[in-house]
């Protein structure tokens, strides 16, 4: 302990010693002055000498004070009644002080324990708070009292601050005196940030409010805001090094979109040169082919002629292979016209029960009845979609035997729907399920099946044969969670 705590721990107890000295000299001296006024016929001054030991006790000891006050009283009655022999003027003078005594006693007991329980309530705020709390004088700037928080905010012993100038805190004079001034000008501050002085020399950073109050006073409340702003700081270069970084890279996307709009532009006059340029070889291809096709009904009308002249069996023969070949020719021809139409449009989002409707107006559909149950699913194809409804449906007219119904219907699954296309006929032998999707496959069919994949896989859609035979035909397009969609609120049947 420092000799200034140890003078300080001393004072209280000096105080205390020197109270009951008081109590007993005031006490002592009231009692001879009774006695000596009794004994020489005084009767008017000494009852007032009471009133010190009384009050010195109650402030000392103020839970005590009614019991002291009734005990120095009943002496004083007594020794009035000894001395008096009972004069009753003298015994009733007496009793109203002994009522008045006690009345102090019980009224400034009262008093003091109040502001005692009050003193006892604020210094335990002033304890106990968690914000750092210190007073000082305006007048001389000495710090007068300090708690524990504050102290250690400080890195300081409470003791060796108290009485100090408020200079041994304060880093900066003239930022002690602004803080000063606007004490004396405004006598409440707000919140006001000052740099504080540590006992290792160290400058924190604190908010501080204070305010006025009596006897030239000041009341501080601190708060140590040091990592806040160093946290502040660093955000703020954080904030400023992002804001560069942003605006660099905004302009590396800037040059770099101008020169994606170039290449965006570059890109479009090449398509529109590639476009100009499938426009032209499509039409000479469709001239051509139109001209290859008369060519090949010519022949076939020649070789009709000469079969009716021809009477020998083996030319008769050799003209029925050279027809039939010329018919393949014929349907290879109709097939690259169809196959080259795949791609050459957009793909589109389509409605699947449009689709097959417009399937099946140029079809002659006999006894045989479409059902669909495809609400309002739709899917991203190529616009030759219907295409492949046609074929479906056609080749359950021409292969499937005795067809009476066909059912289109949709199933969803975890990412993916499934497009069913089904008939009651006579099905898809094992051995071929696979074949009939290829283009060296064909029987009376055609091309179709194969134009179909090619049809669907142009927007990542897939096909495949799943039904038993002698059950029907079932036909399963996959469509991917991308590719489709519903305009109905609900996404399942």
């Amino acid at each position: 302990m420092t000799p200034v705590a140890m003078v300080r721990g001393q004072g209280p107890l000096i105080g205390r010693i020197a109270g009951i000295a008081g109590i007993i000299l005031t006490s002592l001296l009231a009692i001879y002055s009774t006695i000596y006024s009794l004994t020489h016929g005084i009767y008017e001054v000494f009852p007032f000498l009471y009133f010190l030991p009384i009050i010195i006790f109650v402030y000392l000891y103020p839970s005590r004070g009614v019991f002291f006050s009734l005990i120095i009283s009943t002496i004083y009655l007594l020794l009035v009644y000894d001395f008096s022999r009972f004069d009753p003027s003298l015994v009733a003078v007496s009793t109203a002080w002994f009522v008045i005594f006690v009345t102090i006693g019980v009224v400034t007991s009262s008093f003091a324990e109040g502001l005692r329980t009050e003193e006892r309530k604020y210094r335990g705020i002033f304890e106990n708070s968690q914000a750092g709390i210190f007073t000082f004088d305006l007048a001389t700037l000495r710090i007068h009292e300090i708690n524990m928080k504050c102290a250690h905010m400080l890195k300081f012993e409470r003791d060796d601050l108290r009485d100090s100038d408020l200079s041994r805190i304060l880093a900066g004079s003239r930022e002690r005196d602004m803080f000063v001034q606007e004490i004396r000008t405004r006598i409440q501050t707000g919140d006001m940030e000052l740099h504080f002085t540590t006992q290792d020399d160290s400058i924190r950073q604190f908010l501080v409010s204070a305010s006025l109050g009596t006897n030239n006073l000041v009341i501080c409340s601190v708060i140590d805001i040091t990592e806040r702003k160093l946290a502040e700081k660093v955000i703020q270069k954080a904030r400023d090094e992002l804001e560069l970084r942003v605006g660099e890279r905004t302009e590396e996307l800037t040059r770099a979109n101008e020169i994606l709009k170039a290449e965006i532009q570059e890109r479009k006059r090449f398509e529109a040169a590639i476009q100009l340029a499938n426009r032209k070889l499509n039409t000479l291809s469709s001239i051509t082919r139109h001209d290859i096709l008369n060519q090949i009904t010519a022949i076939v009308m020649y070789l009709s002629l000469a079969e009716e002249v021809e009477t020998n069996p083996t030319v008769i023969e050799h003209l029925h292979k050279i027809e039939q070949i010329t018919q393949l020719i014929q349907k290879q021809i109709r097939f690259t016209r169809d196959y080259q139409n795949i791609g050459s449009n957009t793909p589109q989002w389509q409605k699947v029960t449009d689709t097959v409707n417009n399937a099946i107006k140029d079809l002659d559909m006999g006894a045989v009845s479409v059902k669909t149950d495809l609400g309002s699913l739709e899917i991203y194809a190529d616009y030759m979609l219907e295409k492949v409804f046609y074929n479906f449906i056609e080749n359950s007219l021409r292969h499937g035997g005795a067809v009476s119904v066909c059912r289109v219907s949709y199933k969803v699954q975890e990412d993916s729907v499934i497009i069913i296309y089904e008939d009651d006929g006579v099905g898809v032998p094992a051995a071929v399920k696979e074949k009939i999707f290829r283009r060296e496959y064909y029987r009376n069919t055609g091309y179709g099946l194969f134009l179909s994949l090619e049809i669907l896989s142009i927007t990542g859609l897939s096909i495949k044969e799943t039904g038993e035979q002698g059950k029907g035909a079932r036909f399963e397009i996959q469509v991917p969670k991308e590719a489709y969609r519903f305009n109905a609120p609900e996404r399942t049947p």
